[in-house]
């Protein structure tokens, strides 16, 4: 029941980054990590969102199966597979248009964050920076909203020859937005509690054979 439960909000935090990114590019805004990369080159390639994601996000499956473990890297592979699909069937479906772009930055700041909070907690990520994030909090103790929240900003600025510096700083506004929420409300994700354990266990076993 528990890894169902699990499952369900991975699932739910999915959706909510799904709806956010999909504010955010029906204003012509973007964001930062893998998810900013994909938002650009749908822009310049007129592919879908949700196959480049993906794409983008595969070299960093090694990082993650070297660095952080298998079932890290299993539930970051399922949910950036499962916001891919859920990306391009809203994409597909339904109108995300606002009537001014600072709305859209707001509102897809607080979406997407929220989102990003709910797959951390649940030992889960979107790939790419997101692996990063939990890398550095796991290993160094960063805190993943600074992280991101740098990256973020060298990744959108670079964005400012495809959208404009108007757009640009909207997106900067969401940006801070959800950094600042997935800094304020982040917490200790079961993957480096695991990941704990595990190296406590390892320690135990080495001495038993001393």
């Amino acid at each position: 029941m528990n890894h169902v439960k699990q499952w369900g909000w991975i699932t739910f935090g999915c959706l909510c980054v799904a709806i956010g990114i999909q504010f955010l590019t029906a204003s012509n805004l973007v964001i930062g990590g893998t998810a900013g990369l994909g938002i650009v080159l749908q822009h310049l390639t007129g592919i879908s969102f949700g196959v480049l994601f993906f794409i983008i996000n595969l070299p960093f499956y090694f990082m993650a199966l070297t660095q952080i473990g298998l079932q890290f890297t299993i539930k970051s592979f399922i949910s950036v597979s499962l916001m891919s699909v859920m990306s391009d069937l809203l994409a597909a479906n339904f109108s995300f248009a606002l009537p001014h772009p600072l709305v859209a930055a707001v509102l897809g700041g607080i979406i997407v964050g929220i989102g990003l909070i709910f797959l951390f907690r649940h030992g889960s990520s979107l790939g790419g920076i997101n692996m990063l994030c939990v890398f550095l909090d796991k290993r160094f103790g960063i805190n993943p909203g600074k992280t991101m929240l740098l990256t973020d900003v060298l990744i959108v600025g670079s964005a400012t020859v495809v959208f404009g510096v108007v757009q640009v700083l909207y997106s900067l506004i969401g940006i801070f937005i959800m950094t600042g929420l997935l800094g304020r409300y982040h917490k200790r994700s079961p993957i480096e509690r695991t990941g704990e354990h595990i190296e406590e266990e390892a320690k135990q076993q080495t001495a038993s054979t001393m």
